[in-house]
């Protein structure tokens, strides 16, 4: 679901998706949220966190595969940590700031494969995140939200990566890495660095005939081959194990050194294909994690995708 494999859809075909992400980060209390402000930490948290997006590629050559994917994002119950002075005292609140929605930005991949043939393929990656979002949105009081808050960044982001999988039998082996590049946004606000990698074990039960393309084109999705002219369903399990990096955020040339961390995560899940429909769906539980503490922990994330191809 996170990992790409380093296949390709093959020249004039297409495949678009829909995927929803769920993620529960850990609950903090507001006990906690003051004693960090009370450290000079805007800590915040939320009830969740929802993903929707609308993906679609398109083959170009049998060896170069575009794809495109536009996010709707909402945080729920987003509360943060305050700390202001009143009278020569110290006052630790927590802020209510209340649901944030809204269109995210859009990004924009171009998957090369380098390699021909049934063996292990090897693929670069290279890609740009637009400035879609809307990076207007206020809390219930009326204040405009940090940029981190706001559905979009206003930011043009490049990303860079690779992607290699071997197919052996009904098992495939895939693993990829991607890179991208933050630069400054709205409100002067530069977001950390991210990185997103790991490696996939998947399994066919089902099939095993010659497979030519793929399903929805979004550019988290682990696109997974099916024959184009095999209407026979077919299931396959797959475990990643994944992680994600975020480096620490700048505001006015001031680096936030209360924000960004890690974590590893283990994800299994299981796809449905058939007639050229496929849906999957996967649990990102994490192994290991360092988030840093103006960010909650995550509790788990998950996944589930709807795509066609054509």
């Amino acid at each position: 679901m996170s990992v790409f494999d380093a296949e390709t859809l093959d020249a004039g075909h297409w495949a678009a998706g829909l995927r929803l992400s769920y993620l529960s980060p850990e609950q903090r209390s507001d006990e906690e949220l003051k004693t960090l402000a009370g450290h000079h930490i805007h800590a915040h948290n939320t009830d969740y966190n929802i993903v929707a997006s609308l993906g679609a590629a398109y083959g170009i050559t049998h060896h170069l595969t575009v794809s495109a994917e536009l996010p709707y994002v909402k945080r729920d119950d987003l509360r943060e940590g305050t700390h202001a002075h009143a009278g020569g005292v110290s006052v630790n609140e927590v802020e209510q700031l209340g649901s944030v929605t809204g269109i995210g930005d859009a990004t924009i991949l171009a998957k090369y494969r380098l390699s021909e043939g049934e063996g292990p393929h090897f693929a670069l990656i290279a890609g740009l995140k637009l400035p879609t979002g809307s990076t207007h949105e206020r809390s219930i009081d009326g204040e405009l939200l940090e940029t981190e808050h706001q559905p979009g960044t206003g930011s043009w982001n490049p990303m860079f990566g690779a992607a290699a999988s071997t197919p052996m039998g009904r098992v495939q082996l895939a693993a990829s890495a991607l890179y991208q590049f933050s630069t400054q946004g709205t409100q002067q606000t530069k977001l950390g660095d991210r990185i997103q990698g790991g490696i996939a074990l998947s399994h066919r039960f089902g099939s095993t005939e010659p497979e030519h393309h793929h399903e929805a084109g979004t550019p988290e999705h682990h696109h997974h081959d099916e024959d184009h002219h095999d209407t026979r369903p077919t299931w396959d399990g797959f475990l990643e194990l994944a992680g994600e990096w975020e480096g620490r955020q700048t505001i006015a040339g001031e680096v936030e050194e209360a924000s960004g961390g890690a974590w590893v995560y283990a994800g299994p899940g299981i796809r449905f294909t058939a007639s050229g429909w496929s849906a999957s769906a996967a649990i990102a539980l994490p192994v290991w994690q360092d988030i840093r503490p103006s960010h909650p922990e995550n509790r788990y994330r998950l996944t589930l995708s709807l795509g066609r191809a054509f």
